[in-house]
């Protein structure tokens, strides 16, 4: 019969096989995982795809094992859980707030307490799980009691997708701010080349500003930072842009990656009102103010890139002979 470990153990199969499947098809972002993770040495592809497969074998295990299988694998989810919850903050000590890759393209997770505390949930629930096995040592395999029992494991089901809801509505949301600041504040943004840089300023002095918030380890932001190699030099001939990163106290400024402005401890961000998610959109005008709706996400950041993009080449057509202003 399913008993009171059984949900612990599905709970801890399902978090790894979508953790496992999340990894596998976003692969190529794995170089920025590492990078998330403050891990850096091993081949990031190899890396990140063997821990999918080793999660994919521990949840076969606890889902299929019985007796010596499922203690091995309550075991070994144990381990995993807690290597997991080391690594995560281990990178939260070394100042990391970028978005982990932990399930690839199926969720976004960025390094700090919630991902520390959700690391300490999955280890504790790999614990009971260790336990139930330990208890129960001629108990049939998870699933055989799955089919065995229909009813208690919808229940039990039902009861771990209740779970996730709440949880859900736990995390820290994402969504774009509900006020805006009443003014853009003279903050100032340090240059990939060590400068200072006051982006208002340089607004009210003629040359409206694209500043892109960005972390290092979004899929979305990869991709912006990318597009930037070929779309840079056309958008300059109309506004000077900005890829901006966090970094924290202490951090050096070599940690942003090169042609990334620095935004210290991401106070810049917090005081134009902007939400935690990334990427983010910003276009100030020469006025000094936002352009109002700010760009929130991969798809509306892009919209408002291809909008400059387009003003910036209509500019060109009319003023052939004029250069950009950059710094």
């Amino acid at each position: 019969m399913l008993g009171p470990f059984s949900l612990p153990a599905l709970v801890v199969t399902a978090v790894f096989v979508l953790s496992a499947v999340g990894k596998l098809l976003d692969l190529d972002t794995a170089p920025a995982t590492l990078r998330a993770l403050r891990l850096s040495g091993p081949p990031p592809r190899t890396v990140v795809g063997g821990v999918a497969v080793i999660e994919l074998a521990v949840a076969g295990g606890l889902l299929l094992g019985s007796g010596v299988v499922a203690v091995t694998a309550a075991s070994a989810a144990v381990a995993l859980s807690v290597v997991f919850l080391a690594v995560g903050v281990r990178a939260q000590i070394r100042a990391s707030t970028d978005e982990c890759g932990c399930f690839g393209r199926l969720a976004s997770t960025r390094v700090g307490p919630a991902m520390t505390a959700r690391n300490t949930a999955l280890t504790a629930l790999a614990g009971l799980t260790l336990v139930g096995a330990l208890m129960e040592p001629t108990a049939p395999a998870l699933a055989v009691r799955l089919v065995l029992f229909p009813l208690l494991g919808g229940a039990l089901l039902l009861s771990g997708a209740a779970i996730a809801v709440v949880g859900a509505t736990l995390h820290p949301s994402g969504e774009r701010a509900a006020t805006t600041p009443p003014g853009v504040p003279d903050a100032a943004v340090i240059t990939p080349d060590g400068g200072v840089v006051v982006p208002r300023q340089r607004a009210l002095r003629g040359r409206a500003q694209l500043l892109l918030f960005v972390r290092r380890g979004c899929t979305s932001c990869e991709n912006l930072i990318d597009r930037m190699t070929w779309d840079r030099e056309l958008l300059e001939a109309l506004v000077d842009v900005r890829l901006i990163v966090p970094i924290g106290d202490g951090m050096s400024l070599s940690a942003a990656d090169e042609g990334l402005h620095v935004d210290p401890s991401g106070e810049f961000a917090r005081a134009l009102g902007i939400p935690g998610s990334r990427p983010v959109g910003v276009l100030l005008t020469t006025s000094g103010d936002v352009l109002q709706p700010i760009a929130v996400g991969g798809d509306e950041t892009a919209t408002l890139v291809g909008t400059v993009l387009a003003a910036a080449a209509e500019a060109r057509d009319s003023h052939p002979d004029e250069g950009s202003a950059t710094n």
